[in-house]
């Protein structure tokens, strides 16, 4: 099965269907190319001077006259506003339009450029406009690719981590237990201390498999997770940890929910592990119009390093989900992480 050809970008706005009553775009309107105008505006100041001449007193003497001068002067004056009128309106848009494609970035969605200007001013916006869905449509496909490919590969290794070392570690413990009254008095201290590490190995372990695979987001929803996830932290991190969540999310697609979770869990992970922050702010507020997550913290910040891998990671599941992630570090005020999405966009 062959896909189609997409059709040629300048072809897209005079194609869309237009509801009854609607005026037809003006790009799709047939008015006279930009070279056209300018003759025809030329030529028309042109014409009036040459009938000026041939039906009117005035003339043009040499040496010219001072009021000849004037009259000269006004006339290329006209010509040169008319000119300047002219291409003014006609390339309107085009400074907007160089800023975008200079600001440009696919992992963060913007709103799409005003049509205006002249015909090849909105074909041009109007194609670059497409080109962005185009775009970010293929870059929302490639990041839903492959976060799919590594959360399926998460998912077996934690439960790996789970079913095979969890196990293996657990049966060890069990064997310690079995012979620690069989050897001598002077041996089972350590033993003891060989089962203490066992134990605290199998806590590790089962931390690091819930961090892979949180089986509690599917089983008992975002709230839930967010929960766990802040109350693992609060254990096993150096920083405090305040959070401040709703008594119930909206309804929220498992790709969302996902989403929201891993970009609080990679933000934590920062603050805790590289910021050095002593104190960590985890909020979720509910609108009618959004959901927004914010995580702050009182660390370092970014400083010269800028942003790593994982705070792309988290870019690109927010543009998978159509949210907006702002990551603001202030010089040595910590950095706050916010994700804001749409509410039609947690329901897919």
């Amino acid at each position: 099965m062959t896909t189609p050809p997409p059709a040629p970008l300048v072809s897209l706005p005079a194609a869309r269907a237009r509801r009854p009553g609607q005026k037809r775009p003006v790009a799709a309107r047939r008015r006279a190319s930009l070279y056209a105008r300018v003759v025809a505006v030329n030529a028309t100041i042109l014409l009036a001077a040459v009938l000026a001449l041939t039906f009117t007193p005035a003339t043009v003497s040499f040496p010219v006259t001072g009021d000849e001068w004037t009259i000269l002067g006004v006339g290329l004056a006209l010509l040169v506003v008319a000119n300047a009128v002219l291409l003014r309106i006609s390339f309107r848009g085009l400074t907007a339009l160089v800023r975008q494609m200079e600001t440009l970035d696919l992992l963060q969605p913007r709103e799409r450029l005003p049509e205006m200007g002249g015909p090849e001013t909105r074909t041009l916006i109007a194609g670059f406009n497409t080109m962005l869905d185009r775009l970010e449509a293929e870059r929302r496909a490639s990041v839903r690719r492959t976060i799919t490919g590594m959360e399926a590969e998460r998912r077996r290794i934690g439960q790996e981590l789970h079913d095979e070392i969890g196990q293996r570690l657990t049966g060890i413990l069990l064997q310690l237990g079995r012979i620690h009254d069989d050897v001598p008095a002077s041996l089972r201290a350590r033993v003891e201390g060989v089962q203490e590490e066992a134990r605290a190995t199998i806590d590790e372990v089962g931390a690091l498999a819930h961090q892979v695979r949180p089986g509690v987001l599917t089983d008992l929803g975002l709230r839930s997770g967010l929960d766990a996830l802040v109350a693992s932290f609060r254990q096993h991190a150096q920083a405090r940890v305040d959070a401040t969540f709703p008594e119930r999310l909206p309804p929220m697609t498992g790709e969302a929910e996902l989403a929201v979770y891993r970009i609080t869990q990679e933000a934590l992970t920062n603050a805790a592990r590289h910021a050095e922050a002593t104190r960590i702010a985890v909020a979720v507020a509910v609108t009618a119009d959004e959901l927004v997550l914010q995580v702050s913290d009182d660390g370092r910040g970014l400083g010269e390093a800028g942003e790593d891998q994982g705070m792309r990671g988290m870019r690109e599941r927010a543009l998978l989900i159509g949210g907006r992630l702002r990551i603001d570090s202030p010089p040595s005020r910590g950095v706050r992480v916010r994700l804001a999405v749409p509410a039609a966009n947690l329901t897919g």
